[in-house]
């Protein structure tokens, strides 16, 4: 299905109902419209976050009434969140709604003080529930979603807590991970950044050189190869050096 992918993606908000059920968000059912019965979401892209500063938008999301399962298209009774992981800390959702059910209009308040700046993909586990026949409902599996949406948190735009004309680092978001951290800095000038990762007996087990532009730069760093634990990062430049920790989950 052309729309599944994103639908199951944003639908993983739908998890911190078990938390607050009773959002005071409202559809919006008179901009978004389902044409053609894919299943839609408006807006279809969340907008940033800034670091430290109040965020509360609403989705409306139009729940489809068919999935596919490998080749096969499945009626879909209603579809629940199992679990999403790696948000933003500070950000919190709810919806208006436990279950999902085809061709209806829902919406889902995101709303709270993110902490930590970065970009945030969340890690998604969505089962769908189909009609088996006879009234009978069944669990149809678990469809798994890790790149689909993903929530930015940024540094205000005009206001850096750091001097403008110093190389500085920011706090790598999030922490701790279980794939990828991004680490942020900023420079006033053209410059050379490298990165290098140690383990806690001092070996090398990653380093990279960054080509970076006066402002915010960021390294994306990808530990998935890394063995859970404790990591210390050196970023550095021809003059200054700042060294952290993380750690890496699974």
């Amino acid at each position: 299905m052309k729309y599944l992918s994103r639908f199951l993606a944003v639908l993983a908000m739908v998890f911190f109902a078990s938390l607050n059920i009773n959002a005071q968000c409202e559809p919006d059912t008179v901009n978004c419209i389902d044409t053609g019965d894919p299943g839609q979401i408006c807006p279809p892209n969340l907008p940033d976050a800034v670091l430290n500063e109040s965020y509360d938008e609403v989705i409306t999301v139009i729940a489809p009434d068919t999935a596919s399962l490998g080749i096969i298209q499945i009626g879909i009774a209603y579809i629940i969140v199992d679990s999403v992981l790696n948000l933003p800390p500070g950000i919190n959702y709810s919806a208006n709604a436990e279950k999902f059910y085809p061709d209806s209009a829902y919406c889902i308040q995101v709303a709270g003080t993110p902490s930590e700046a970065g970009k945030f993909p969340l890690k998604i586990y969505v089962s769908a529930f189909v009609n088996a026949g006879l009234d009978l409902i069944v669990k149809a599996g678990q469809f798994v979603d890790s790149t689909a949406v993903a929530l930015s948190v940024s540094w205000p735009s005009g206001i850096d807590p750091y001097k403008i004309n110093e190389f500085h680092l920011f706090p790598n978001a999030p922490n701790p991970f279980s794939d990828i951290t991004r680490l942020g800095f900023y420079t006033p000038f053209d410059d050379h950044v490298k990165l290098q990762v140690y383990n806690i007996l001092g070996e090398l087990m990653h380093e990279e050189l960054y080509g970076a532009s006066p402002g915010e730069n960021y390294f994306d760093f990808n530990g998935s190869g890394l063995n859970p634990g404790t990591y210390f990062y050196r970023v550095a430049n021809k003059s200054d050096l700042f060294t952290g920790k993380f750690i890496k989950t699974k």
